[in-house]
């Protein structure tokens, strides 16, 4: 298991529950955002597709650390679970193989449909 998977899986606990509810959401909006611009990205060739990849990790990065410093503390705070699970999937994307993406697509597609 790749330390992205470890990531969504904390991710996925931790906003689960009644009053998580609104970390759900963001999670799962800010999932749905950036599908589309990862299956752009994967239909470039190589180094392109690498070069994007690498783009929206510095935007979901960008923005966890935005969170932070707006007082994210923990794995259910509804900005940065967001933001986290978003960095997660393009981290996987861009450095691990085949059958770690699948696993963790997996996971996204649970977090998107909470």
């Amino acid at each position: 298991m790749s330390f992205n998977e470890e990531e969504l899986g904390k991710i996925e606990k931790a906003t689960s529950g009644w009053f998580k509810r609104p970390a759900r959401t963001a999670i799962s909006q800010a999932l749905s955002v950036l599908q589309p611009k990862i299956v752009e990205a994967k239909n470039l060739g190589g180094d392109r597709k690498q070069t994007v990849l690498k783009e929206l990790v510095q935007e979901a990065t960008s923005a966890r650390q935005k969170a932070l410093q707006g007082g994210a503390r923990s794995y259910g705070h509804p900005d940065w679970a967001a933001a986290a699970a978003c960095e997660s999937w393009l981290h996987e994307l861009v450095g691990g193989t085949e059958s770690s993406i699948a696993r963790i697509e997996v996971v996204v597609d649970r977090l998107q449909r909470r």
